[in-house]
């Protein structure tokens, strides 16, 4: 079976080499590539998706932000200059099977979603995610308002990424502050 991009959903990016061994560095904001190092990432190449598998002990944590990887087969210099800039990216589903907690899914990746209000019945879509050092919101415009909603399973009780769909609980309270 094909793994296309929209199978995929992006981790990180490779953003130089690392040695003439053929390493290269990978920027990311989560922890996924440990999490997931015996599953193949998928860099975009030309527009597709390639899987690469990382070498036994081939990641080791270089700072908060960014990882040194070494990939099966990519053994030069040359073969991971090719490498750079290219999106790094896991399989939608592996994430999806862990259930994972949306709130460790890229974030930024619901702006755009429909969303459905199962108190007031009514539906929007949200128009932007900010960040407060860890405290996720979203802005949702619903019937012309503007709402601001905690990213929280308090609030929200499901995200579906396949349909890019939200379905939250907006308390009176909150729905009156804005």
């Amino acid at each position: 079976m094909m793994i296309t991009r929209e199978d995929c959903v992006k981790i990180g990016q490779v953003t130089k080499t690392h040695n003439l061994q053929g390493n290269v560095i990978i920027t990311t904001d989560s922890d996924l590539l440990e999490r997931y190092a015996d599953e193949p990432v998928f860099l975009l190449l030309e527009g597709a998706p390639v899987p690469f598998f990382i070498a036994e002990d081939g990641l080791s944590v270089r700072n908060h932000s960014s990882y040194i990887v070494k990939f099966d087969y990519v053994d030069s210099l040359a073969q991971a200059e090719r490498l750079v800039g290219c999106d790094v990216l896991l399989e939608r589903a592996l994430l999806e099977e862990e259930e994972m907690d949306p709130l460790e899914a890229d974030v930024y990746e619901l702006i755009g979603f429909t969303v459905y209000d199962q108190i007031s019945r009514q539906s929007g879509t949200v128009s932007d995610v900010v960040d407060y050092s860890g405290n996720v919101v979203l802005t949702l415009l619903i019937s012309g308002r503007e709402i601001l909603l905690p990213l929280s399973e308090n609030f929200v009780c499901e995200v579906d990424f396949e349909h890019r769909h939200l379905q939250v609980q907006i308390p009176r309270e909150l729905a009156e502050l804005n």
